[in-house]
């Protein structure tokens, strides 16, 4: 259990409220953290065609349309059970876990940018994520 919240948390932080510069992993999110969100990732990654240079684009600010990226971005929400059964993100559960230096900051985001919807589940998350990216380009890292 102690894992899977640190998991959450890690993907939370990283996906949409961390104070990084673009590309950088921010210095609170440890190797151990990494090494936990792993096994999610590489699954992810394998069932969408994702590599490591695609998301090191994202990192850059180079967020496209690509399933390779948005798919897998739905993938590790599902993976974190951020996502409900009707596809719709778990906005109470993803706060719930933001450490509260960031809450304000997420929470701007969530209200800009959680409801926001694409034509397909993979869709939704770029049109999130780009939202996010725009919004607050300071605030991206994806894992």
């Amino acid at each position: 259990m102690v894992a899977r919240v640190l998991s959450v948390v890690v993907l939370v932080c990283c996906l949409q409220a961390v104070f990084v510069s673009a590309g950088k992993r921010p210095d609170f999110v440890t190797d151990e953290m990494m090494e936990i969100v792993r096994p999610d990732k590489e699954k992810c990654m394998a069932e969408h065609g994702t590599t490591e240079d695609l998301i090191d684009e994202v990192n850059d600010g180079h967020l496209q349309d690509n399933r390779a990226i948005t798919c897998y971005m739905h993938c590790l929400f599902e993976a974190f059970s951020l996502i409900d059964d009707d596809g719709e993100l778990e906005v109470e559960m993803l706060v719930g876990f933001i450490p509260e230096e960031f809450k304000a900051v997420a929470e701007d985001l969530i209200e800009h940018c959680a409801h926001l919807k694409g034509t397909d589940p993979c869709n939704t998350m770029f049109v999130m994520a780009k939202c996010v990216q725009d919004k607050r380009p300071d605030l991206w890292f994806m894992v």
